[in-house]
């Protein structure tokens, strides 16, 4: 986050993360994937960072699991299960009812992989908007 705030190479912080810490689909892991569904959206200004995640990962991908790879390479794509998918039109069309629903469904994938993901999402948000994203209601409660 840091490199993206000085506007930094951020491949190797990003690559540090991949296969970072336990299970099938590493905490690391599953934080790149929650980050990469909020600061990759076609149209957010982080979108210019995904090229960097991409070279991260072809070089990442012998340090985690064969579907840890394949799951993070799916959200580069913007291809996400059910459950995770239902999050963004939620949360940009702002229903907060829909937000905590799918925050809950989030948060049941595996034994920490949900809650992973969801720190993802979460600093993505903050990253968002630190960056100035003219999208962000910082007046929202």
């Amino acid at each position: 986050m840091n490199s993206i705030k000085n506007n930094l190479d951020p491949t190797q912080p990003m690559s540090s993360l991949i296969g970072l810490g336990i299970g099938l689909t590493p905490s690391g892991d599953d934080w790149l994937c929650g980050f990469s569904m909020i600061f990759f959206l076609p149209g957010h200004p982080g979108e210019k960072y995904r090229p960097f995640l991409i070279d991260a990962l072809a070089s990442g991908k012998p340090k985690t699991t064969l579907l840890s790879a394949i799951t993070l390479g799916h959200h580069l794509q913007h291809r996400y299960r059910e459950h995770v998918g239902e999050f963004i039109p939620a949360l940009l069309s702002n229903n907060r009812q829909a937000i905590k629903s799918a925050i809950q469904k989030i948060k049941e994938i595996g034994s920490s992989s949900g809650c992973d993901m969801l720190c993802g999402i979460a600093d993505a948000c903050a990253l968002t908007a630190e960056i100035g994203e003219h999208y962000v209601r910082q007046d929202s409660d």
